[in-house]
């Protein structure tokens, strides 16, 4: 699959309804988690790294089609980049 079809595939999946579905469930779930943490005074120190973790790869998740389109985006560049090098004679 060329570059220019796997970006089209992140950019169709950022404008879907489940992808807007799924990005509201996960910020609820890291708002929920922030709260457990503030909330709960008898925390353990390893219950806080685990929701600070869990806070963590949900921020990572949805982060995730920005750093796959940034990627895509560069390799795109470069391979039109080297489209337009003629070859020396």
């Amino acid at each position: 699959m060329s570059s220019k079809s796997e970006l089209k595939l992140i950019l169709d999946l950022e404008k879907s309804d489940a992808w807007q579905y799924l990005t509201k469930i996960m910020q609820d779930e890291i708002v929920q988690a922030a709260m457990q943490m503030g909330e709960d005074a008898s925390m353990t120190f390893d219950e806080v790294n685990f929701r600070r973790g869990a806070i963590w790869a949900a921020n990572r998740m949805l982060e995730m089609p920005n750093r796959i389109k940034a990627k895509l985006e560069a390799e795109i560049a470069l391979s039109s980049g080297d489209d337009k090098k003629t070859p020396k004679d």
